[in-house]
Formats: structure tokens, C-alpha cells, sequence
């Protein structure tokens, strides 16, 4: 029987948040991010960007995940201990069947990033789903993550990999630096040219 996901997440990332936006201060040794369409464009206003930012987020996540890979693809809802939108459920934009974590306060877990100076009182619930990795298959999480709809990461355990879309690009968390070092190579072009590779 596998680990919950939390359980597996708690091991091998203690004290840290499952949260996207987080990963690049977490893990800045193992990142890396790459950009879904030409000259850094942030959203795809055509049929042609469409195709185009799925072509190249399908290409190099199969080439990190593999073909017919197990993964976990995890979101989540954001809410105060006496408040939460329900229309902001992340169950309602996707069609996954996500299965609930137990709730993190974020002030807790992370004081370093989450402090609001207040009541401290922000919260997150984990909300995941084991999937198998296939091109294509995914394209309508991918868009909806593109379009800014939804935030939503893919993890490999096995592979120890992360993978985090955003309305831009991916970033990347690959603890293998050669690995790292071979997709930096083989997608120079769709890396940012910015210094700090945002």
C-alpha cells in the first residue's frame, strides 16, 4: 500500500509547504524554470500559442517523468480557521477525484514565508490525486494552470522531481544535477534570459 501523500511529502520534505510559489526559495540549488511560449509570453491569446505552450509542457515533462508513470498531482484550498469561499474550491475547476490532507497552518509550518503580521491565522489544505504521467492526457489541468484557473504542481517521489506549471512557464525541482544539466542544455531556448532564470 502506498503512503498518503503527506506522509511521503512530510518525509522527505519537512517543514515545508506543498505550495508552487515556495519551491524556488525551498529547493534554489535544484530549480530551474522554462517559458510555455516564445520570447517569455506569459498567456497563449491563439489556437496556435495553445497548441504550442502544450506541445512544449507535454515534451519535457514525459522526458522527466517518463512515459506511463505513476505521480501525484496536488492543489489545494486556501482559507482562514473561521473563513473559506466556497466557490474557491480547487475540486470544483478540475475533474479529478482529490482526496483531502489534513489542514496546515501555514504561520506554523513556515514562519519565515507565511507571516501576515496579524492574526497569522492563513491555512492550506492539500488536495491530491495519483495519476499516470502520459502526454496529452493531462492538457486540460495544463491549460487551466496556463490561463491562471487553477495552481497545481505533479511529483514524483520515485524520481524525487517536482513539477510545478504556472501562467508562464514551469518550474522544475530535479535533485539530480545531471539530469538538471542535460534538460537546461536540450531547452536553452525556452529558458528565461533573464540572470536569476525568472
Amino acid at each position: 500500500m502506498t503512503e498518503p501523500f503527506e506522509q511521503q511529502w512530510n518525509d522527505l520534505f519537512p517543514n515545508k509547504v506543498p505550495i508552487p510559489y515556495v519551491f524556488k526559495f525551498y529547493f534554489s540549488e535544484s530549480w530551474f524554470r522554462i517559458h510555455s511560449l516564445p520570447e517569455s509570453k506569459r498567456y497563449a491569446d491563439t489556437q496556435n500559442e495553445r497548441l504550442l505552450l502544450l506541445d512544449r509542457q507535454n515534451q519535457i515533462i514525459t522526458d522527466c517523468f517518463g512515459l506511463d508513470t505513476s505521480i501525484y498531482l496536488v492543489t489545494g484550498n486556501y482559507f482562514t480557521l473561521d473563513y473559506f469561499r466556497p466557490e474557491y474550491d480547487r475540486r470544483k475547476i478540475i475533474s479529478y477525484n482529490l482526496i483531502e490532507s489534513p489542514s496546515i497552518n501555514l504561520h506554523q509550518i513556515d514562519p519565515e514565508y507565511f507571516d501576515d503580521g496579524d492574526e497569522n491565522d492563513g491555512c492550506f489544505m492539500p488536495l491530491y490525486t495519483q495519476v499516470i504521467w502520459e502526454p496529452k492526457k493531462h492538457d486540460d489541468l495544463l491549460l487551466k494552470i496556463a490561463n491562471d484557473e487553477i495552481e497545481a504542481f505533479l511529483i514524483s517521489f520515485e524520481k524525487n522531481i517536482i513539477i510545478a506549471p504556472y501562467d508562464g512557464g514551469i518550474d522544475f525541482i530535479i535533485h539530480d544535477e545531471a539530469l538538471k544539466q542535460h534538460l537546461k542544455e536540450k531547452y536553452k531556448d525556452w529558458l528565461s534570459p533573464r540572470g536569476d532564470g525568472l
